[in-house]
């Protein structure tokens, strides 16, 4: 067997049920994710170098509890900092 990928939760035991094709006697390496709630930085693979920083930079703000902005909010907030008069 070269390789196999399947998916498991945790149950609140720690049993993490194998499926029965693997041989008894093989080693298996468990790669663990942050699961976020949200929808990108759980799922999302990024392809480039910036890609994986940009989106350890969303994990990062999301695990900590921080606010993701929409594209209006973001734009609100970049015109505060920035000192522009608010629209009217």
């Amino acid at each position: 067997m070269n390789s196999l990928t399947f998916e498991v939760r945790v149950s609140i035991d720690h049993f993490l049920p194998v499926p029965d094709e693997v041989p008894v006697g093989t080693l298996v390496r468990i790669h663990l994710e942050p699961v976020t709630g949200d929808a990108v930085t759980d799922h999302y693979q990024p392809r480039t170098e910036l890609g994986r920083k940009l989106i350890e930079l969303r994990r990062a703000q999301v695990r900590d509890g921080g606010r993701l902005l929409s594209c209006e909010e973001l734009d609100e907030e970049m015109r505060q900092r920035r000192g522009d008069v608010a629209d009217v």
